[in-house]
């Protein structure tokens, strides 16, 4: 089955401090209004930014606008030349005001050719949902999982699912509060978009490198959890083993050292492509390694490899 991976810088204070302590049931069934608020803002952010993207591809012809980098790689759409100012650039599109998204985006255009701007238009794909729709479908997982911690406080052992059915409270939490996690924090920190084996300890484990790739299992996403209900066996990773899987981690100081290791095995790792007779296909998912390991550095943030938090095919866009 194919990967439609990602790479994500993450929040860890808002992981540790607010999230995970959200599905263990802690604190007030409201305690996450402000991020939902916020996800919703930069949602429809993201639709606009999108929709700019698209039009570009529409209106120019240039082989230098690479689709799969300006539209299903990096966030929003962002067409700066060198890491530092992708991420700088992503931080603005996180902050901005609806309002302000089209001059955002219209300087992205002028960074390709400034005589552009005129000839694009945004390509509008579609309608989002109401906010109140689009709020509820951020949190109704988190929800799902703030359930079953209670359910299993409680001493029961099931709750009921989206769907009616009754299911393993403990296999619920423990099954999926990584992945929901960071699928939640991409919608407030986003990822970059990628797909097949190509993630960091994937070609890690591929290639002969220099010293090990500094990354570790994913553990430290879970924060308290593992430690109020310590009974239960959690998930851990130390890479993507399947679909709909949260791979390995690097803790915010190791950011540096990773993006180092990166360059210096650069040639051992874009080899492993030599086996698909694709070496620049690679080469280009590491540059979106980089980008996202630039802002995770920017930003003070870990970083996480992942399977399926976006699947372009079905809409889920970053």
């Amino acid at each position: 089955m194919g990967y439609d991976i990602s790479f994500h810088p993450i929040d860890l204070r808002v992981a540790q401090e607010r999230i995970a302590p959200f599905l263990a049931g802690h604190g007030g069934d409201d305690d996450l209004d402000d991020l939902i608020a916020d996800a919703v803002r930069q949602a429809k952010v993201r639709f606009r930014a999108n929709a700019w993207g698209l039009g570009v591809r529409k209106a120019y012809t240039g082989a230098d606008f690479d689709t799969f980098l300006y539209i299903w790689g990096r966030p929003f759409f962002v067409t700066a030349d060198d890491p530092a100012t992708v991420a700088e650039t992503v931080v603005r599109y996180c902050d901005s005001s609806l309002d302000a998204v089209d001059d955002l985006a219209r300087s992205q255009i002028a960074l390709i050719d400034p005589a552009l701007v005129k000839h694009v238009e945004p390509e509008v794909s579609g309608t989002l949902p109401s906010d109140e729709n689009l709020a509820a479908g951020f949190r109704w997982k988190l929800d799902l999982l703030r359930e079953a911690s209670t359910t299993i406080r409680a001493g029961r052992s099931t709750i009921r699912n989206a769907d009616g059915d009754d299911i393993s409270a403990a296999g619920a939490l423990t099954g999926n509060a990584q992945f929901c996690l960071v699928e939640f924090l991409a919608a407030l920190l986003p990822g970059w978009i990628e797909r097949g084996k190509v993630w960091p300890s994937e070609l890690a484990e591929q290639a002969s490198t220099e010293g090990p790739l500094p990354m570790s299992d994913n553990a430290p996403l879970l924060g308290a959890l593992t430690t109020e209900f310590p009974t239960l066996d959690w998930e851990v990773n130390w890479t993507i083993r399947s679909n709909y899987e949260i791979g390995g981690y690097a803790a915010p100081d190791q950011i540096a050292p990773m993006r180092k290791w990166l360059s210096r095995n650069a040639e051992a790792l874009m080899s492993v492509g030599d086996r698909w007779d694709d070496r620049p296909y690679v080469a280009k998912a590491m540059i979106k390694i980089d980008e996202a390991l630039a802002l995770a550095e920017l930003t003070g943030s870990a970083f996480v490899e992942a399977a399926e938090i976006y699947i372009p095919m079905q809409g889920t866009m970053n």
